[in-house]
């Protein structure tokens, strides 16, 4: 009992004791009497708190690391020590105990950090970023001078716009080198990017593909402009039937609409611009029953063996360039398609002159991003003419191909849907 009270007299104890006290207190009171300032104001200083509290632990996790206070217990280092005692991932608590470490060498970040002025993460780019700095500076006082800077910017800026300010600080605290060595150093991070580049990608077995991936930052830059385009609201809602799904296309989870952009990049692509053997869709053969392709419960088998239903392959390869392979009963093969029977440039612009949107009734998708389809499917001799297409947007041509919905082709040649009863 001694022994604890000994430790609760230190200055330190007191101040996470008193700290904790408070923080109980604060989550036990009635927030609904709390007038909207008071909310504002408590929750600004519980967040600064939060960063004196980080602070602490940090400060106690270096002193503790140069204790070794871990070999006690015969633990590998302080992290994996800390870790286990205190329920940490490991790696998070490794990654802790290097900002720990850092900030015991970086006096005035500490200090902005027990002050409540900046975050760790924060703090975390800063020391990483005056850590990278050369060895061989002429001007011994350059880091000094980088980390000052990079502070009074953390003041301004969130993490993540520090540390793109932060690639660059040289060329702010020391102009006369830091201009070459930045270029030199960012040259160099693109060639490892490019060189580093990866992505994996399976099927899940459950009707998707799974994957990711690491490309360098110019090119994630011009695929994620592209897939904005798709998912801006105007674009959205130019595919969309009814103000009920308008507010659907305005708060429907970001990731969901980038991975409908995603999917439609990729049907979009010029299979004509691309490799012969990397063609995508161009080299995509399915193969289709003939029975079943003629009824609405059909389905396709892409030449990996995996099954899509043949209202998406019907659909597809009105546009994408897919090679279809038309099967009898007995599996031989009735009729290997050709993409000759995909509408050609003249054609195209023809039906961009004449149709000018989308033909479905109430869209004003433009024409030239619309996609081409043949009102009697090219897979029941129909002709590739102008007297038999129409221009649809992508959500409409999925549509006209789905069998859920009826199609009604009015004399101004608009097109209606209906739900099949």
């Amino acid at each position: 009992m001694a022994r604890d009270s000994r430790h609760s007299a230190h200055p330190v104890c007191r101040a996470v004791a008193k700290s904790r006290k408070k923080a109980r207190s604060a989550c036990g009171s009635q927030l609904w009497q709390m007038s909207d300032d008071e909310v504002s104001t408590a929750l600004l200083e519980a967040t600064r708190l939060r960063a004196q509290v980080e602070a602490l632990e940090l400060k106690l996790a270096a002193e503790a690391d140069r204790r070794a206070v871990g070999d006690k217990v015969g633990a590998t280092d302080t992290a994996s020590w800390w870790g286990h005692e205190t329920k940490q991932d490991r790696p998070a608590a490794k990654r802790r105990m290097r900002l720990a470490e850092s900030l015991d060498r970086h006096t005035p970040t500490a200090a902005a950090l027990a002050e409540g002025a900046i975050s760790t993460d924060h703090a975390k780019v800063i020391t990483e970023c005056v850590d990278r700095l050369p060895d061989d500076l002429d001007d011994p006082s350059i880091p000094e001078r980088a980390e000052k800077h990079l502070l009074t910017e953390a003041l301004d800026l969130d993490p993540r716009t520090l540390a793109i300010l932060a690639k660059h600080v040289l060329t702010v605290v020391a102009p006369e080198i830091g201009e070459e060595r930045d270029a030199r150093a960012l040259e160099r991070e693109e060639r490892e990017a490019r060189a580093n580049a990866w992505l994996t990608m399976a099927p899940d077995g459950k009707g998707s593909y799974r994957g990711k991936f690491s490309i360098p930052t110019m090119q994630g830059a011009m695929l994620k402009k592209v897939l904005l385009a798709f998912t801006a609201p105007k674009h959205q809602a130019a595919t969309k039937d009814g103000d009920a799904e308008q507010d659907q296309v305005e708060r429907r989870p970001s990731p969901e609409r980038m991975g409908d952009a995603f999917c439609e990049l990729i049907e979009r692509l010029p299979a004509h611009k691309l490799p012969t053997l990397g063609g995508l869709n161009a080299s995509i053969i399915v193969l289709l029953d003939f029975t079943g392709l003629k009824s609405d419960i059909g389905r396709a088998v892409l030449e990996t063996g995996e099954p899509i239903s043949a209202s998406l392959a019907r659909r597809m390869a009105c546009e994408a360039g897919l090679i279809p392979a038309v099967l009898g009963s007995r599996s031989e093969l009735l009729d290997l398609g050709r993409t000759a029977r995909l509408f050609n440039g003249a054609q195209r612009l023809g039906l961009v002159v004449t149709q000018r949107v989308c033909t479905a009734l109430g869209c004003d998708w433009p024409a030239h991003l619309c996609h081409a389809h043949h009102d009697d499917s090219w897979f029941t001799s129909g002709e590739t003419d102008m007297k038999n297409a129409r221009l649809l947007c992508p959500r409409h041509h999925a549509r006209i191909h789905d069998p859920r919905f009826e199609t009604t082709i009015h004399p101004d040649n608009q097109v209606t849907f209906h739900m099949r009863t």
